[in-house]
């Protein structure tokens, strides 16, 4: 056998210049991203603040406390709260880990975007390349830019740079283009008998770091893999059917499951490293109802068509007036700003024309997902507030779209919520035609220029330049508070609605927070259990009738609460304003701060005397409704199954009893339980009002609990909950 010794032509290789070209045009078009690299972040002082957590978390669990980073006991103390739903995306903290240690946080912060531009970008490139590769053996530098535009369209696009806003998660997009590439090589390799073994095991990896992201992004790769294995199949019989072989129907089906084969060892590595996540994670998600997001969510969140159609809503020439335009009108303007581009659009087209068989699949993949992205209802023009469907649970179950479909019968998708996000996909799909396109358009000899015509008009429709910036806005007296006495927690009002802000603070002092911000709202935390929490949280009653002034001091004992920071420039008015300085003046009355300037208000907690301990309720962490305000303005909580309990905290004096108002549907009575006794509630239609006797709980002593066994066929609301002392 004769081997050619010869020396092969030196073939310079691309890769340095197209990353350092993506890693310059990162830093133009996040502008002033790279001015203010070490003071301030990109986003609108949001969500940002809590993804800034997130990374300062990872290093304090890691690093500093050396345990599990899925809970802690810093958010919601006393109790801790579990980041399993938490947009944590625990690969960004990882990988900026070396810059938190050397440098600071806000620098690690902005490192994740310039990892997430950069890799995004490069990955389409080289998506596009390998679809392109029987073509492209000898490509000329300037063959290079059609996969280098694709890399332009999908970083650039403005989806992405519309959750720079503060969604460090979605912002991840990075290894979506690897696990894709990877998978699609392993799939080649496998059908035409080559090994593939490796290329499945990095598909695996891309997944993983995938799901160290953002599980929305697992989601969407999951449908992704499935509709590829679809059109292999589809193509396979198609050219069974033309041009028949005589083989055998068993081989065949040997072929097709062979094609099953990456995928599965890339989805069983996935499911084997990232096991400790997902098993309780499944757990959960089957266990509580509260995980299941309600269909109005469903349908705020999507998309309208023609939000992929209009101008980029972020364009600096257009906004703010481009946020009011036709599509989506109640979403955040994060997630409605999915345009296309008309550029990506227009080489599309030309790709298909050009190369149908090398863009069928990418095609099919755009309008699929585009699908998706509409979610239960198509809207052709605008969603608006009026439109949301009034039988929220109807919508879904009789509607038959895509997502309506899918969400009925794929495992744990109700859990998700944001649904325009699968814009991604279409994203990504348009621009790798995009670049088929470009690539065909230099191959028919069209002018050197147009590679860099189609990349200025492309920098023209994405133009966002200057991007919003957000420097931490920590007033001085937090990093005063890091060196205050004690070991408890730091209740930071108004509470009425979560705050990222207070998550930037505890970055700074600290100290553990009674009420905190997490990506998913967990109705087990006390927030929502606890009488004064509750009346802060939603300016007004629960239903646990007390007085929330007198019992503030015992709760506040009892929750480990060291201080309460009142922030004005956080409630400038109106009834947040007034309830909450309300409440606070009347826990501490005549108490003098320990510290006041013209933005703070902050106390320190006293203990209480032990007559002025107050016995109170407190609502179990499962088995009761959300609070709902009726038509009369009266407030209500529903009994759901029988997990539903509550707490007495003492002390009770003899001839106590607890007042149950309550209303019922159905004929059954249901019963409450007080230590060994059991009292019947008759089923009433109209809220009626029923004495239950308690037992003697003197001070100190363990809570007495209150269980509620409601029949199946019954629905139980509880309007209040009071216990009421005895007059001696």
């Amino acid at each position: 056998m004769h081997i050619n010794t010869a020396r092969q032509p030196h073939r310079p290789s691309f890769h340095p210049s197209i990353l350092l070209l993506y890693f310059l045009f990162t830093l133009l078009l996040t502008w002033p991203l790279a001015k203010d690299f070490t003071t301030a972040i990109p986003g609108d002082s949001f969500d940002g603040w809590q993804n800034y957590w997130n990374l300062w978390w990872i290093k304090v669990a890691l690093v500093e406390r050396v345990q599990n980073p899925l809970f802690t006991d810093l958010l919601y103390a006393p109790t801790g709260v579990g980041l399993y739903f938490h947009t944590l995306n625990p690969f960004n903290g990882l990988v900026t880990l070396p810059i938190q240690l050397t440098w600071r946080l806000i620098p690690a912060y902005n490192s994740v975007v310039l990892i997430s531009w950069v890799l995004g970008g490069y990955g389409t490139y080289l998506l596009t390349r390998w679809l392109l590769r029987k073509q492209a053996s000898t490509l000329s530098a300037w063959d290079h830019a059609g996969p280098f535009l694709a890399g332009m369209i999908f970083t650039f696009s403005p989806m992405h740079m519309a959750h720079l806003l503060g969604h460090m998660q979605v912002m991840s997009i990075e290894w979506i283009p690897f696990y894709i590439l990877s998978l699609m090589r392993a799939l080649d390799r496998q059908r035409h008998g080559l090994p593939w073994l490796r290329n499945a095991l990095l598909a695996g990896l891309f997944l993983i770091l995938t799901g160290l992201c953002d599980w929305y992004f697992v989601l969407y790769l999951f449908f992704f893999t499935g509709l590829l294995l679809l059109w292999h199949l589809a193509g396979e019989i198609a050219r069974r059917i033309s041009r028949p072989t005589g083989a055998a129907s068993s081989a065949f089906l040997r072929s097709a499951l062979g094609w099953f084969a990456p995928p599965v060892v890339a989805g069983l590595l996935f499911l084997l490293i990232l096991s400790p996540m997902l098993v309780p994670m499944v757990r959960q998600a089957t266990q509580f109802r509260f995980m299941v997001r309600p269909s109005t969510d469903l349908y705020i969140l999507s998309a309208g068509l023609m939000d992929f159609l209009v101008p980029n809503r972020l364009h600096t020439l257009f906004r703010p007036a481009s946020f009011g335009w036709i599509g989506n009108q109640i979403a955040p303007v994060s997630e409605r700003t999915i345009s296309i581009g008309y550029l990506p659009i227009l080489l599309a087209l030309g790709a298909i024309w050009m190369d149908r068989k090398r863009t069928a699949f990418w095609m099919a993949s755009a309008l699929f997902f585009l699908l998706l992205a509409l979610g239960p209802v198509i809207n052709l023009g605008n969603i608006e507030q009026r439109n949301i469907p009034t039988i929220a649970d109807e919508t879904l179950t009789q509607s038959w779209t895509p997502f309506a479909l899918l969400n009925r019968y794929v495992p744990f998708m109700r859990i998700s919520r944001s649904v325009s996000r699968y814009a991604l996909m279409v994203q990504l799909s348009m621009a790798v035609m995009a670049g088929i396109g470009l690539f065909h358009l230099r191959l028919k000899r069209w002018s050197i220029m147009l590679p860099l015509i189609c990349l200025f008009v492309l920098l023209a429709e994405y133009w966002v330049v200057p991007f919003p910036m957000s420097p931490p806005d920590t007033p001085d007296f937090y990093a005063r508070l890091r060196e205050l006495p004690g070991d408890g927690s730091v209740l930071n009002l108004p509470m009425n609605f979560d705050r990222p802000g207070y998550l930037l603070y505890q970055t700074v002092h600290q100290k553990p927070l009674t009420v905190a911000y997490i990506s998913r709202d967990d109705p087990r935390t006390l927030t929502e259990r606890v009488p004064f929490l509750q009346h802060l949280r939603h300016l007004g009653p629960d239903i646990i009738a007390v007085d929330p002034a007198a019992v503030g001091p015992t709760v506040l004992n009892d929750l480990n609460i060291d201080y309460v920071v009142l922030d004005r420039y956080k409630m400038p008015g109106g009834q947040e304003r007034e309830v909450t300085t309300a409440l606070a003046a009347g826990v501490f009355q005549a108490q003098t701060p320990i510290y006041e300037d013209d933005r703070l208000t902050v106390y320190a907690v006293e203990g209480a005397a032990a007559e002025a301990i107050m016995p109170y309720l407190v609502l179990g962490p499962l088995g009761w409704g959300p609070l709902e305000i009726v038509d009369d303005g009266t407030r209500r909580r529903e009994l759901l199954g029988a997990d539903a309990s509550a707490a007495i905290h003492g002390p009770i004096s003899p001839g106590s009893t607890l007042r149950i108002r309550y209303s019922s549907e159905g004929g059954e009575p249901f019963s409450v339980i007080v230590g060994d006794r059991t009292t019947e509630l008759a089923a009433v239609p109209q809220a009626t009002a029923v004495d239950v006797p308690l037992p003697v709980l003197p001070l100190g002593e363990a809570a007495t609990e209150v269980r509620f066994n409601v029949p199946e066929e019954s629905r139980v609301w509880i309007h209040a909950l009071e216990i009421v002392s005895s007059p001696n």
